[in-house]
């Protein structure tokens, strides 16, 4: 049971760095289109 719960916290940390590292590309890619979805933020 632990390395079920030691799993599930480093998938979820390694999605959300994936998702961290998508986010860079896609602005350095283009700007423009995540500025807009950042004005709208």
């Amino acid at each position: 049971m632990t390395k079920d719960n030691d799993k599930k916290p480093l998938d979820n940390n390694a999605n959300r760095a994936k998702k961290n590292e998508q986010r860079e590309v896609a602005r350095k890619r283009g700007e423009r289109q995540y500025s807009k979805k950042t004005d709208h933020l």
